[in-house]
């Protein structure tokens, strides 16, 4: 599969420019000075072209045996192009879509969506506490709205990131109705919370074409977090979406997240707030990847 690498300095600059950075500490809400700034930056990987013909299934290597038959997932979501700029620009010149983070260190970025209902919320964050990590979380607005305390719970540790304000089709709206939905949700985000979500950003249900990510770029979303889909050394390939909202069993959820994790350096996963499954294998999943040697850390942080 071609795969594109960024020019020096655009994420760093992205974050930078947005007031982004990678949250540290016992406090990852607050922004930390980023080692971004002024220092080196290693590059991430963004997603090819992907024809839209080319979306069939998710591929079955990446599931357990016993999953059900393959639906067309997020995952299967075919990838627009992206635009790679130099310093400050990246704002002007276009977006830039992640979906792995650097190779030369041993990190993972853990990621939520958070929406639909709030369930087992409560519990996962308790379990991300006692584990001592900070992960991401892409917001949306009606949610933060409907579970305001929880949401503010989520941004006393970890990283806020955009996942629109209801939650709608993005390639069907115009791209003054993306803009409102994503300034709306922010307006939401700060109120609630008081933190904003610049520049990081993931689609509803992963829905995007290059029109999509050039709205929201010019809206002050210019980087686009996706998950990582690649071959691992048996040549199947692997998705970092835990499937957990699906009917899969906790087991299954847990395999996937495994899978994802032996991929090594840079994988960036996605799991969802409200899913009984993630629930009730977060523990032991999150005590396997550090078992494989690599560090939990947020978007930011990942791509510092």
């Amino acid at each position: 599969m071609r795969r594109w690498t960024l020019a020096p300095l655009v994420l760093a600059a992205a974050l930078v420019a947005c007031g982004g950075g990678a949250a540290t500490g016992d406090r990852p809400s607050e922004i930390a000075a980023s080692p971004a700034r002024g220092a080196e930056v290693t590059a991430a990987t963004v997603a090819p072209v992907v024809p839209v013909a080319a979306a069939t299934t998710i591929p079955t290597a990446a599931l357990p045996s016993e999953a059900p038959l393959p639906v067309v997932p997020p995952s299967a979501v075919p990838s627009p192009s992206a635009t790679t700029g130099t310093g400050g620009e990246v704002g002007a010149r276009g977006p830039i879509e992640v979906s792995r983070g650097p190779g030369d260190r041993r990190e993972l970025a853990f990621t939520f969506d958070c929406g639909g209902h709030a369930g087992p919320t409560r519990e996962i964050l308790e379990i991300l506490r006692e584990a001592d990590v900070s992960v991401t979380f892409f917001m949306i607005g009606d949610w933060v709205r409907a579970y305001p305390d929880l949401a503010r719970d989520i941004a006393a540790r970890h990283e806020l990131a955009h996942h629109s304000d209801r939650h709608p089709d993005y390639p069907s709206l115009t791209d003054a109705q993306i803009i409102a939905d994503l300034e709306a949700g922010e307006r939401t985000f700060l109120e609630v919370t008081g933190r904003a979500t610049r520049p990081l950003w993931r689609a509803p249900s992963g829905a995007r074409d290059d029109r999509v990510l050039a709205a929201a770029a010019r809206a002050g979303w210019p980087v686009h977090v996706f998950w990582t889909q690649e071959r691992n050394a048996r040549g199947e390939l692997v998705t970092g979406d835990s499937g957990d909202w699906r009917p899969f069993t906790p087991q299954q959820v847990a395999n996937n997240l495994d899978l994802a994790a032996e991929l090594g350096n840079g994988v960036i996963t996605v799991s969802h707030c409200d899913s009984e499954q993630t629930r009730l294998v977060l523990r032991e999943s999150l005590e396997a990847i550090k078992a494989r040697g690599l560090r939990i850390v947020t978007v930011s942080e990942l791509l510092r």
